[in-house]
């Protein structure tokens, strides 16, 4: 099965883009897209090439949203808050025969991290969830750059939303306490790689970047991972698309 994670940054605003063209050179078995910032109602008249098409999306219009676009029929999908309050369509699960598959929307902590606390409770909460459905494969946006190699500046952002001790140390923590492996840096661990660009000041074409963007995979299903890559190459949003290849 290869998998593919993007944030698209809006999905009708990729469409206008290179959308189309990615999908059809790429052939994912499955495509997990957040950042939709549609309805579901509007999504569902979209001309997407995939047999089975799943949305999320929030209730503030415009705002956040999953996507799962497969051509593997799953068991079944799960919409899952993980929060009280307002939906904001963060997870979206989908139950494969040998795992499930969740793409992932996490919370931006905000500027002078004013939604820090928010962020700790979904991280936690995001933690159990992960636990408690392995085996599993959680991948997108998790807005939050994990080590020092992650980042282009770290100094500059010490503190900063996507770089907070908190941020960090929960991301840690949901490694450990869910038993997952961040796959891509398990077996890359030197190798400076981003996923995200702000649009300011040409970072993307200085490579001044974040890596926001994960695939989560529980360790008993580590035998089985074939690849896994940051396609950097890739425009269309200010994040790049991640990859995943199963052998099953």
């Amino acid at each position: 099965m290869k998998i593919i994670s993007w944030n698209v940054n809006g999905l009708r605003s990729a469409l206008s883009k290179n959308f189309s063209e990615f999908v059809a050179d790429a052939k994912p078995d499955v495509l997990c897209l957040q950042e939709t910032r549609i309805g579901e109602a509007a999504a569902a008249l979209l001309d997407l090439p995939f047999a089975h098409r799943y949305f999320y999306s929030a209730e503030r219009a415009g705002y956040s949203g999953t996507a799962i676009l497969s051509n593997i029929e799953p068991r079944g999908v799960r919409r899952i808050s993980l929060c009280e309050g307002a939906d904001e369509g963060r997870v979206l699960v989908a139950d494969f025969d040998s795992f499930s598959l969740a793409s992932i929307y996490a919370p931006n902590a905000q500027a002078e991290l004013r939604r820090i606390d928010y962020k700790h409770a979904w991280n936690t909460a995001f933690a159990d969830f992960a636990k408690s459905n392995a085996p599993l494969v959680a991948c997108g946006d998790f807005n939050v750059a994990h080590e020092e190699i992650d980042i282009a500046r770290p100094r500059e952002n010490e503190g900063n939303a996507g770089f907070s001790e908190t941020e960090r140390t929960d991301f840690s923590d949901i490694l450990s306490r869910a038993d997952m492996s961040d796959i891509w840096r398990e077996r890359n661990p030197d190798t400076v790689k981003y996923s995200w660009w702000s649009y300011r000041g040409g970072a993307r074409k200085r490579n001044i970047g974040w890596r926001l963007d994960y695939f989560l995979v529980s360790r008993g299903l580590l035998k089985s991972i074939v690849s896994a890559d940051i396609l950097d190459e890739v425009g269309g949003s200010d994040h790049a698309p991640i990859s995943l290849e199963t052998a099953e």
